[in-house]
């Protein structure tokens, strides 16, 4: 099994499976401590709990999780804010002369 070492490493792949995390980093961070918490359920406790004890849990601060976003975000410009996957439209550029 190909295990995730890296906080960024992790953030991608939250990245590219969920898009909606790509521009909430509530959600992002969620889903960071559900899948890499091994006993831990983000979902059911406080976030006050979660806030404050995140060390107890072994996991990273809300900051760390959100650098490390921007880190993913600004190597792959496909998980960014700005990409949408939805948008079929398409731009054509016309240069005048």
């Amino acid at each position: 099994m190909n295990q995730q070492k890296t906080l960024e490493s992790r953030v991608l792949s939250i990245l590219k499976d969920c898009p909606r995390a790509r521009f909430d980093d509530m959600i992002l961070i969620m889903h960071y401590y559900n899948r890499y918490a091994t006993y831990l359920r983000a979902g059911e406790l406080p976030l006050n709990d979660l806030a404050f004890n995140y060390k107890v849990y072994g996991l990273p601060c809300f900051e760390t999780i959100r650098r490390a976003r921007q880190r993913v975000q600004s190597l792959f410009p496909e998980y960014s804010r700005n990409a949408n996957p939805d948008d079929d439209s398409m731009v054509i550029i016309i240069g005048i002369l």
